[in-house]
């Protein structure tokens, strides 16, 4: 299973439970170990109004991690990709993903995160079929670049851009045959 899964796994199920509340009815079952007060609500608000950085160096360092995905996937269509289109959509995407890793890279605090390597399932297609593949791959990565940034103040600049990004490379890609 990838990091990248695993980790989204990990925080979607820990967004899940921060929404998990005490019961507001009587029942004969102790709470359960790290149950929060009744009064958790309130106290989360005040928590949440403080000026720490760690949500937005998570989300950048997610962030990060979709950008150097998208780089390993459009340097490895500069060799395998068969449709001129799907190598020229490869080579906007390292241009832009270089930078935007760059830039992430100061951002998430200096973490480098781990170059994904290449896809072993895609890197054993060729032809049409791994044109096709790497188009499905490259499509759902850049859809989601534009909501891992959001929300995030000092990704707002970057998410205008990865959505501008998304709507001409998913046009890009619908061309390639």
């Amino acid at each position: 299973m990838r990091k990248s899964t695993i980790i989204g796994a990990v925080l979607v199920g820990g967004i899940a439970l921060a929404g998990c509340t005490p019961a507001e009815y009587d029942s004969d079952q102790p709470p359960a170990p790290g149950t929060p007060p009744a009064d958790a609500p309130k106290m989360a608000g005040q928590a949440s109004t403080g000026h720490g950085s760690t949500g937005e160096s998570g989300a950048a360092a997610q962030l990060l991690s979709n950008r150097q995905q998208v780089l390993a996937l459009a340097e490895l269509a500069a060799t395998k990709a068969t449709s001129p289109q799907a190598k020229e959509v490869a080579a906007e995407l390292q241009q832009s993903a270089t930078e935007q890793v760059t830039e992430l890279k100061q951002l998430a605090g200096g973490a480098t995160g781990q170059a994904p390597e290449a896809d072993a399932a895609l890197s054993a297609l060729s032809g049409a079929a791994f044109d096709a593949q790497w188009k499905q791959k490259v499509l759902s990565l850049v859809g989601q670049a534009p909501t891992l940034a959001q929300g995030d103040a000092e990704l707002s600049e970057l998410a205008t851009e990865l959505t501008t990004e998304q709507q001409e490379i998913t046009a890009k890609l619908n061309a390639v045959a």
